[in-house]
């Protein structure tokens, strides 16, 4: 199959495509999902709230909890130092009899963990962030947990964390600290994420596979560049919430490329869903256009400023963020606006699309106020985090893909309604081919490909007298019956018209070799003569015809080979003495 036809004529496999990439990829995620549920029990955890000695900044708190009003807005600068300190004893009794795991929280902060025994002797466990001289501040360190298993026969020591702040406001509140027996810590730690962790792997999944199979068609089909963009965009979204509830922790534990790779795929996944905006949001303002343009180039230089500012050490990829919210922001009102101004003059894929930006806005808006007022005082991931954001991402993206395959079925019945029109607009209604407006343009086209063509024009003898005789009802029969004969002769050519009342064209964009041709006419007025017995007593099917070759003049254009075959026509016409018996 050509280009031309895949573009034209059949949308339906882009809709194929779309639905059974999905398809593959929920049913995927569902295996996923039913594989580790099945494997999930019932095991202790301890959530280490109490009991901690907190001292920072020459202060000393005892026997106090994390979630001491005191510890909630703590705004440390970077360098300074929290350590907290707490007697290793679990509430639950089965964690006595195995080896434990403890979970903790750091936000862009070092951590040291270590173990003091009776002997007041500290035994170091886990460091990240430290030189060798635990004093290595400055860097991006990312955000996430830290797993760490406590040596046997710990109970009644001391449990010691060091938390130093990389940047200022990293620190913000105390960090979770959860025991649970090591062979189930990483099921612990996927329960908490729930549902949203299946949803996210759908999304990058089904992101992933939708971009990379539409990419190679858009190759073929530029229809297949919105898929790709709704790819990009469930991909990068889903990478981003993904990282956001730690859920790529199960992974990779490397918490510093986690977290890049957080950021990287938050600036980035605006940049499809304005694509998306753009392609789908058809008759919209030139200042619109602009804007949604402009902001695409701003949001791709945030990330490549956040990027090189990360490698060179200038600054760390995070210090953007704020002009990021100031973007998003921006996008959500002047969508959100134009969406609504244009609402009833859109298509009913376009009015889709719309309600996708809709939850996009919204989504915005509530992300910028959760890690405003939420998220930086308590930085641990919650329900927006586990289950709002995974189920928005994934609300939008089905709202992109039904907007996608409404669009081309639209598309499609539009095409079809259109080529029925163009159907009857270049169809003579008498005989069934096309008619004179449809010859003309084929004749303007003939040659464009430089191949050599051909035309042959044929006009009926004793169509007059026929009609003049038996009347008009079979004088139409007459002209059906030699438009049946050329059809099934001339079956492989571009295209057989009729130019008149009496007058027929068959031409070839690739031309025949003349014994070919000369075959074609001997069958013809064999098919004349077996036509006849169709016809009353008395009508005889005859017809002139003269063909002309491309190459035949030098000048050749297809009307003026038709002219040539229109003159060899009549003088076969007058030479055979039928011309004069009309």
């Amino acid at each position: 199959m050509n280009n031309k036809t895949i573009n034209t004529e059949n949308k339906w496999y882009e809709i194929i495509w779309a639905v059974v990439l999905f398809t593959f990829s929920i049913a995927l995620v569902i295996s996923l999902f039913a594989f580790f549920s099945s494997k999930s029990g019932e095991f202790p955890v301890d959530d280490l709230s109490d009991g901690w000695d907190i001292s920072f900044q020459g202060k000393q708190y005892h026997d106090v909890s994390r979630y001491d009003k005191r510890f909630s807005d703590l705004n440390f600068k970077r360098n300074d130092v929290i350590t907290m300190e707490r007697r290793i004893d679990f509430s639950s009794s089965a964690l006595d009899d195995d080896r434990v795991t403890i979970r903790v929280y750091s936000r862009l902060s070092s951590i040291r963990v270590s173990i003091v025994g009776l002997d007041g002797r500290d035994r170091l466990l886990y460091f990240y962030g430290y030189d060798k001289g635990y004093s290595k501040t400055g860097s991006f360190l990312g955000s996430g947990y830290h797993f760490i298993q406590l040596p046997q026969n710990c109970y009644g020591m001391t449990l010691k964390i060091i938390e130093m702040a990389s940047q200022d406001d990293a620190i913000q509140s105390l960090p979770e600290v959860l025991a649970t027996p090591s062979s189930h810590a990483m099921e612990q730690f996927a329960r908490d994420r729930g549902p949203g962790t299946f949803i996210t792997v759908f999304l990058v999944m089904a992101g992933a596979i939708l971009t990379i199979i539409s990419l190679s068609m858009a190759i073929v089909d530029r229809g297949f560049i919105d898929l790709c963009l709704l790819g990009l965009f469930s991909m990068f979204g889903g990478l981003w919430s993904m990282c956001a509830l730690k859920a790529i922790e199960f992974l990779s534990q490397d918490i510093k490329m986690d977290s890049m790779i957080e950021y990287f795929s938050l600036y980035i996944f605006a940049v499809p869903l304005l694509a998306l905006a753009f392609r789908f949001l058809k008759k919209i303002s030139y200042a619109v256009k602009v804007f949604i343009f402009a902001s695409m180039i701003a949001n791709a230089a945030v990330l490549v400023a956040a990027i090189i500012s990360q490698k060179t050490g200038l600054a760390n990829i995070d210090f953007l963020l704020p002009v990021f919210h100031v973007l998003l922001s921006l996008d959500a009102v002047v969508m959100v606006t134009v969406s609504i101004l244009r609402w009833k003059k859109a298509s009913l894929s376009e009015k889709i699309c719309e309600m996708g930006i809709y939850g996009a806005a919204i989504l915005g808006v509530v992300y910028i106020l959760y890690y405003y007022l939420i998220k930086r005082h308590d930085y641990a991931p919650g329900i927006f985090d586990n289950m709002i954001m995974p189920l928005a991402l994934l609300s939008m993206t089905i709202f992109f893909l039904i907007a996608y395959i409404v669009g081309i079925y639209m598309k499609r019945i539009d095409k079809t309604q259109r080529k029925r029109l163009q159907n009857l607009a270049y169809k003579d209604d008498l005989t069934g081919l096309l008619n004179r407006t449809k010859g003309e343009q084929m004749l303007s086209q003939l040659g464009a490909n430089g191949q050599r063509y051909l035309v042959i024009n044929f006009d009926l003898n004793f169509l007059k007298r026929t009609n003049d005789r038996f009347g008009h009802a079979t004088g139409d029969k007459y002209l059906k019956s030699f438009a049946g004969i050329l059809t099934e002769v001339f079956s492989d050519a571009t295209g057989i018209c009729r130019m008149g009342g009496d007058e027929f064209m068959v031409a070839y964009q690739k031309a025949p070799d003349e014994k070919t041709v000369q075959e074609k006419l001997s069958q013809m007025k064999k098919l004349e003569s077996k036509e006849e017995g169709s016809l009353p007593d008395g009508v005889i099917i005859d017809a002139a015809y003269g063909y002309a070759y491309s190459d035949e003049n030098e000048k050749a254009t297809g009307e003026l080979i038709y002219s040539i075959a229109d003159r060899k026509m009549y003088e076969m016409k007058f030479e055979s003495k039928k011309g004069r018996s009309l």
